[in-house]
This record gives C-alpha cells, sequence and structure tokens, in this order.
C-alpha cells in the first residue's frame, strides 16, 4: 500500500512526511525543527517531500517573524498610548467630557493590536493544517505567496543562472 502511486507521483509515505512537515505549524519555533529535520532527511528521496518540507519551513519562519513583528507593535503601541492620553485628557469640554472618550478609544489600541496578531497566527496555523490535509490527499500544495516564489527560486537555482 505505502508504494501507491498518485498522479503527482508521490507515494502514501511520501504524502505522510509531507503533511507532518506542514503539520508541525502547530508548534512555534519547534515545529521548525521538524520542517528541517523531514526536508534533511527526505529531500534526496523524493523531491515532493524535500519541496513540501522546504515550503513549510519558510512559512513557519515567515510567521515567526511576522509574530516578532506584531509584538513589536503591540510594545510601541504602550508608549504611544501614555504620551497621548494626557493631550487627550487636557481637552476636555466644559461637561467634562471629549478627551476622556478618546483616551479611552487610545487606551485600547494595544490590545487591539495583540489580538490582530493572535488571530492572525491562528490563521497561520489553520492554513497549515490545510496544506497538510491538501498533500496527504495527494495534491501538490502551494501556499499563497511563499510556494511560488520559493519555487521559481528553486527552478532558478537548478538552471543555473
Amino acid at each position: 500500500m505505502a508504494a501507491e502511486k498518485t498522479s503527482i507521483g508521490s507515494t502514501q509515505d511520501d504524502r505522510i512526511m509531507a503533511a507532518l512537515a506542514h503539520a508541525s505549524v502547530i508548534i512555534p519555533f519547534w515545529g521548525m525543527i521538524g520542517a528541517v529535520v523531514i526536508w534533511a532527511t527526505q529531500r534526496e528521496k523524493s523531491r515532493f517531500v524535500g519541496f513540501q518540507a522546504l515550503q513549510a519551513l519558510v512559512y513557519q519562519l515567515s510567521l515567526i517573524l511576522l509574530g516578532a513583528f506584531g509584538f513589536a507593535c503591540y510594545m510601541c503601541s504602550f508608549p504611544v498610548m501614555m504620551l497621548s492620553i494626557p493631550g487627550f485628557a487636557s481637552m476636555q469640554g466644559p461637561r467634562g467630557m471629549g478627551g476622556g472618550i478618546l483616551s479611552l478609544l487610545i487606551s485600547t489600541i494595544p490590545f487591539c493590536i495583540m489580538g490582530l496578531v493572535m488571530l492572525l497566527g491562528f490563521a497561520f496555523v489553520i492554513y497549515g493544517f490545510y496544506g497538510a490535509a491538501r498533500v496527504l490527499q495527494g495534491e501538490d500544495f502551494r501556499y499563497a505567496i511563499v510556494g511560488s516564489r520559493l519555487e521559481a527560486y528553486l527552478n532558478k537555482e537548478d538552471t543555473g543562472t
């Protein structure tokens, strides 16, 4: 059963290894190690598994880099919030309203940023699982931005230009 080929020329074992590389996105940082191990051990045996594992590695690296950027934005939003609240508080009108509402809205910025980072992180994990499911079904899956660029880079490297 393991030697049964699909339309893309991969065996069931190849599909399982490729799916594991994609599904390792569930464990940030450590999942990249799984993708590296699969890529290093399988790239000579199967071009399909090698590409899928390398693609999963680059995808997970982009998740970590985007997460770090989001966290930096989160941390930078605190000084912005702290510096802007006194200015808005001094803008109070005759009834004491005006600046307080703006101060309240600005104080929610860090929490909105962290919520967005967490939501995008969750979406990244779901997309990684989607890739694992597609590969397990025997399709030659490509991530939206990463897949085509990585394939073009590898093809350029193969031709030597």
